[in-house]
């Protein structure tokens, strides 16, 4: 019996799966399944890669499948016939120092409604004065009961009795309102994303320096977070706010996503970088008809450079042919190019197979004194099943290039 099968189905009505960190389904539970196929129209199939990442809903998923691959909990929401559905992303840890892959979990509106977590607050101020971070009690119609010390030194004026909305204009897809009617949530975003009072805009910037004047510069941009608990405050069911600063988490995240998506020897994108960018725009050009093709190019005897120069010269063989690549393609903000392995190279473009053929053949004029073989894949000239069968055809156009004596072009025949 496969072990995920006895956790995910000891549960009856536990919609969930597992995917490891190769995007393939490990186990779904018999109603994630049911569910998953309604509302995605996936087949779920075990050993297969999951999703297929054919249409927009699917790009949000494996957006928050991303970031859950990178340690965070991330969750969408589908509205099904006026039927809200959450699907929340997150880690999987066999150990606390290692991701193995990621949980999905499927759950309705109305389950998560008739599930919130019970109140963390029992009594009045201590406990409020006890929380490290900005917090501040509201009522379900956002009103300001109560805010703790921290709350309150970001300006001299007294917060009680003003809306949350006052203070804190959430203009982002997630509102502060949504998740204070649930007694349960979290809103995130940078200060652009957000309309905040000047004084208690001030507060969260660790830089005194900094001000709201100068947004327009991305490094100084603060990110804040806002979670909703439910909080018996005076005998009524009420909510507590926290306020956290989490840019510097964020930026570490950040640049944690750019070491995972570039080569750090030529600042290009890497295998996994283009792979997560072709999934977006393979869907794309499917649904709207758009041109998308693939270079495929091999550097013809890079072994024997490396092992007749030496490791430093084959470096800056490699960063060269790079800027011939970067200045050909130059035109085009649209086109990217990935350092697919050691000595290949992809490039995504927006034009036709025969445009991708002079392309390939003027990058190959420009390599002064490096040969390649280039393979070259035409979205409108078959029917790839996928991302992987589309790159497929590329590689294998460039093989037979290169058994065709090296040095050459050729174009996937049509399917």
């Amino acid at each position: 019996m496969n072990v995920w099968s006895a956790v995910l189905d000891s549960c009856p009505g536990l919609l969930c799966c597992v995917i490891n960190l190769k995007g393939k389904l490990l186990y779904a539970s018999h109603g994630y399944k049911a569910v998953a196929a309604r509302l995605f129209g996936h087949s779920c199939t075990e050993g297969g890669n999951y999703p297929p990442l054919i249409t927009e809903l699917d790009r949000a998923f494996h957006g928050i499948l991303t970031s859950a691959c990178l340690g965070e909990t991330e969750a969408i929401e589908i509205n099904e016939n006026g039927k809200i559905w959450e699907i929340t992303a997150s880690p999987l840890r066999i150990t606390p120092q290692k991701i193995e892959g990621v949980v999905v979990r499927i759950m309705s509106e109305n389950n998560a409604q008739e599930k919130i977590p019970q109140p963390i607050v029992q009594t009045d101020p201590e406990i409020l004065e006890s929380v490290p971070f900005r917090a501040c009690v509201v009522n379900l119609k956002g009103l300001i009961l109560a805010a703790n010390k921290f709350f309150q030194k970001s300006s001299q004026k007294n917060f009680t009795g003003k809306n949350i909305i006052e203070i804190f204009k959430p203009i982002s897809n997630s509102s502060i309102m949504k998740i204070i009617s649930k007694r349960s949530g979290t809103v995130e975003g940078r200060i652009s994303d957000f309309v905040i009072n000047e004084n208690f805009c001030e507060y969260l910037y660790f830089d005194s320096t900094l001000n709201s004047k100068n947004e327009e510069r991305s490094e100084n941009f603060r990110t804040l977070k806002v979670h909703a608990t439910p909080v018996k405050w005076n005998d009524a069911e009420n909510v507590l706010l926290t306020f956290e600063d989490v840019t510097e988490f964020k930026k570490t995240r950040d640049q944690l996503r750019r070491i995972l998506t570039f080569d750090s020897s030529t600042g290009i994108l890497n295998r996994r970088g283009i792979e997560h960018l072709l999934l977006h725009e393979f869907g794309d050009a499917v649904r709207s008809g758009e041109d998308l093709s693939l270079i495929m190019l091999n550097i013809d005897n890079f072994t024997a450079i490396n092992e007749a120069m030496g490791y430093a010269a084959g470096n800056r063989t490699i960063r060269g042919f790079t800027a011939v690549m970067k200045r050909t393609l130059s035109d085009s903000a649209k086109n990217a190019i990935a350092r697919w392995s050691g000595d290949e190279f992809l490039i995504m473009l927006h034009c036709s197979g025969a445009a991708a053929v002079v392309l390939a053949n003027e990058i190959r004029e420009k390599s002064y004194g490096i040969a390649l073989s280039a393979g070259i894949a035409d979205l409108a000239s078959g029917s790839y099943a996928g991302v992987n069968d589309f790159i497929g055809a590329a590689y294998n156009a460039m093989t037979e290039a290169k058994k065709s004596g090296k040095n050459a072009t050729v174009l996937a025949p049509k399917i």
